[in-house]
């Protein structure tokens, strides 16, 4: 029988432990008592050479790695092998030839992080070497082996065996990797995908038969489109006893992160995989920087996202900091004794936001830096930009929500949020359309169902019935001094509208012309900017534009005004925090039979990183759904909870002092 996975406080301080060996002061017992004592029970551990490793070097890692077992198993401390199946130097190329990924055009792919190659998993070589070296290291009996990797380069892989199979399963040969407009894109995205799954079954299956207790899983791919990397998670998940991505690596310019990365990638997982564990990887550095530790904050906050949607954290510690052991002692306490109340856990949200694999490969989106891809890669057309101002959108206007990934994951939802989900397959259409004539609620924008599942644009909206509009033709508006008419005021207009026919619908606004300038006579236009259609027992709202777009690139408060008003038209809301500011992250999860409100303090100064989180005071929390509550507590700073009450409006909670987490939970 597996071993059960359990809640997971992980740490990986690969460098800081290198740096002791350099110095011959690495000691097992005091390491693993050092790790042990700033409140972490798991770890990823290695101390293999990066690339191809000798028999000579792995019969050496081995006899440490028992003795290093031997002290971590005294404490406590779960040992995770670390295995690095991405990287090799570039002067192993000599003596494997056939190893490693090849670009579109013929050429060994050697620029991995500056310089050194990435093998394929279609190599029959480097599949069997690194599957045996898996096989090896899980005798000697770890907790389990965590592969950073195998992942597909953006520019490959074209290597002789790709070509090979690539024939075989659809004739002829691959297109270039991200030309999204070429209608064979998408079968290199599916064969690459497909690859990754099926090396990590046969190392799945060979692990367990070697060593039947011991766990594996890889570095999965955050929120992002996957067509770069090959990975997706909901096909790596079969062959994984738990999940992870990097969520909480950010990059260069803080401020150009999404803030909330951490939460969106927490929630992907669950969405992917909702019966797996799910690890959220943390950078406590300033990436790329190793010796540029996190802010005590930013770790926290990091750490506070992932646990209130239902993850565990990995923090990745590269330099020593007291800052940063002092805020990683602190992390580790909040729930040490109360891990109940995530394990197991789910999103208990009525809003769902739909998150679209194919429009995010196929229609284009941004993809973000990582250490996989070197660069951040920007398309003309860019869903991921969409997606990332409605998560942002709904976190500010504080209405907890879920993932939805999949037609199937609209059960039990009120209310559906689609961002420009350009790409929807025939039986998508049809779940939506459903989902709103049995009595759902819809928001949708710019050009939601107007693309088919190949990225081909379709002549009217796969949804125009329940959208109530018809298709005309798109306007790019810029950044001119344009509006949207709504509600008797002034809202500014999309960079791109839609240009839209009623055919059903009514309109909630209206469209200005194009002003093409700044201090122009403003002129309303013929079309609409919302539309609002019912359809069955349901409604829709659409906005004729790129409304959540524009959001991520200007914040407009009055986004914010007028979309909070909009939700809370279109359904009851779950949660009100009179007087709160927009900067709190709420979530409803579900335990034991208990509710669990998780909120996430993002109020500090107007910089990132940030240094220092403003504590909130005299919060007022209220669940205007719930009619019964036997119980209200604090689960990270006991006594926060001051009192809490019962009506005929829901149950209300007093909160003392939110510093950066707190979980309330309300025992009905």
């Amino acid at each position: 029988m597996r071993r059960r996975v359990g809640f997971l406080r992980i740490i990986d301080s690969k460098l800081v432990d290198d740096a002791l060996r350099r110095s011959g002061e690495f000691d097992a017992d005091r390491v693993v008592s050092w790790k042990v004592g700033l409140g972490f029970n798991a770890e990823h551990f290695s101390a293999l050479p990066r690339g191809e490793v000798s028999q000579e070097e792995l019969e050496e890692f081995k006899r440490l790695l028992s003795e290093y077992l031997d002290a971590a198993e005294r404490r406590g401390l779960r040992v995770f092998v670390y295995l690095n199946v991405h990287w090799h130097d570039v002067e192993e190329l000599e003596r494997h030839p056939d190893w490693f990924q090849v670009d579109y055009d013929g050429r060994v792919i050697d620029d991995v992080y500056g310089r050194g190659l990435m093998p394929c998993v279609n190599s029959p070589g480097w599949r069997e070497y690194s599957i045996r070296l898996m096989e090896e290291v899980a005798r000697v009996g770890p907790y389990g082996i965590f592969l950073d990797g195998p992942v597909f380069h953006p520019r490959g892989c074209y290597c002789e065996h790709c070509l090979r199979l690539y024939g075989e399963r659809y004739g002829g040969r691959p297109p270039r990797k991200g030309d999204l407009a070429n209608k064979e894109h998408r079968k290199l995205v599916e064969f690459q995908q497909d690859s990754l799954a099926d090396y990590m079954r046969e190392a799945y299956e060979r692990v367990r038969a070697a060593s039947p207790d011991v766990l594996i899983y890889l570095n999965g791919e955050p929120l992002r489109p996957n067509w770069s990397t090959g990975r997706d998670n909901a096909k790596l998940a079969r062959y994984q006893d738990l999940i992870g991505a990097e969520g909480g690596f950010e990059y260069y310019d803080l401020l150009k992160s999404p803030f909330l990365k951490c939460s969106m990638t927490a929630k992907l997982l669950e969405a992917q995989a909702p019966d797996k564990p799910r690890v959220i990887f943390i950078a406590a550095k300033h990436s790329p920087w190793n010796r540029e530790p996190l802010t005590g904050a930013e770790l926290k906050l990091r750490c506070a996202e992932a646990l209130a949607n239902g993850a565990y954290y990995w923090i990745g510690y590269t330099h020593r900091s007291p800052e940063l052991e002092g805020a990683m002692r602190e992390v580790n306490s909040w729930l040490r004794g109360r891990e109940e109340y995530v394990e197991g856990s789910r999103n208990a949200a009525r809003v769902a936001l739909y998150w679209s694999q194919l429009t995010a490969n196929a229609y284009g989106g941004t993809v973000p830096i990582s250490d996989f891809t070197g660069r951040t890669m920007k398309f003309t057309r860019d869903y991921f930009k969409s997606f990332v101002g409605a998560y942002e959108l709904l976190v500010r206007c504080r209405v907890p929500f879920k993932l939805a990934v999949g037609p199937e994951q609209l059960e039990g939802a009120e209310l559906l949020v689609m961002p420009n989900v350009a790409c929807l397959t025939e039986e998508e259409v049809k779940a939506v359309a459903d989902f709103v004539r049995r009595g759902g609620r819809l928001i949708s924008s710019f050009e939601t169902s107007l693309y088919s599942p190949e990225g081909e644009r379709l002549r009217d909206f796969a949804l125009a019935e329940v959208l109530g509009v018809r298709h005309l033709g798109i306007e790019e508006y810029g950044t001119y001094e344009n509006y949207v008419q709504l509600e008797g005021g002034w809202v500014p207009c999309y960079t791109y509208v839609v240009r839209v026919e009623l055919s059903g619908g009514r309109p909630l606004g209206y469209l200005t012309e194009n002003s093409r300038g700044w201090y122009q006579e403003i002129r309303v236009s013929k079309y609409p900017g919302v539309v609002e259609s019912l359809y069955g027992r349901g409604a829709s709202v659409y906005f004729a534009g790129n409304f959540f777009q524009t959001f991520a690139d200007f914040r407009f408060s009055s986004y914010i005004r007028y979309f909070r008003s909009l939700v809370g038209r279109l359904m009851e809301l779950e949660v009100s925090l009179p007087g709160a500011p927009p900067c709190l992250e709420v979530t409803l999860r579900e335990a034991k039979g208990a509710l669990e409100v998780h909120l996430v303090n993002f109020a500090s100064e107007l910089m990132r990183p940030i240094h220092a989180i403003v504590p909130l005071r005299g919060l007022a929390l209220r669940l205007p759904r719930l009619r019964s509550c036997r119980e209200a507590l604090s689960l990270i700073n006991e006594g926060a909870v001051e009192r809490w009450e019962v009506s005929d409006g829901g149950v209300s909670v007093e909160i003392k002092e939110l510093r950066e987490y707190e979980v309330v939970v309300i025992r009905p």
